[in-house]
């Protein structure tokens, strides 16, 4: 017996700045270059931690300041990134409605509304926290998973998606 596949199924999710930041900080890691880039930040605060071992010249509070300072890199950029798109965007300011059907997935908020067809959605993914609704190799919708109430929701979703989109085992 096979499950019948729902006209559309839909979503309302309206993220909290600490979601948007935290799936913002998963994204990261689907975009090499900027690891690379984000690592050279820590690199650096453990090489001024370090170095008085070199010298033999005790820590200074500039040197633990700069410190501080690249071990934070990423998570005050990617903050202050959310919270500015959050403040001056109307795109950004939420609640969105996320709805898929046959033809792909509908997004809807106060200032907008828009259709990303299922061929233009390279893969859909799903962590502990959100589903990530991939546009393309590092840009997703991030939809978190404490709005998804009905528990057939991911079986409509892969069957709506069909052969087009990868999956994945984890969705």
């Amino acid at each position: 017996m096979s499950t019948p596949i729902p006209d559309r199924i839909s979503v309302t999710s309206n993220a909290s700045f600490w979601e948007v930041f935290v799936a913002s900080l998963i994204l990261l890691r689907y975009r090499w270059p900027l690891i690379i880039v984000h690592a050279i930040f820590p690199l650096a605060g453990l090489f001024l931690l370090l170095a008085h071992l070199i010298t033999g010249e005790p820590l200074g509070i500039v040197e633990i300041l700069l410190a501080i300072l690249a071990f934070s890199f990423t998570p005050l950029i990617t903050a202050l990134a959310v919270w500015s798109a959050r403040r001056r965007n109307k795109l950004a300011q939420g609640p969105f409605t996320y709805s898929f059907d046959a033809e792909g997935m509908h997004t809807s908020g106060e200032a907008f509304r828009q259709t990303i067809r299922w061929s233009a959605i390279p893969r859909i993914r799903c962590s502990r926290r959100f589903l990530f609704v991939f546009i393309g190799p590092a840009r997703a919708h991030c939809i978190p998973l404490r709005v998804i109430s009905d528990p057939e929701f991911f079986d409509h979703l892969r069957l709506l998606a069909g052969q087009g989109v990868d999956s994945g085992s984890n969705l």
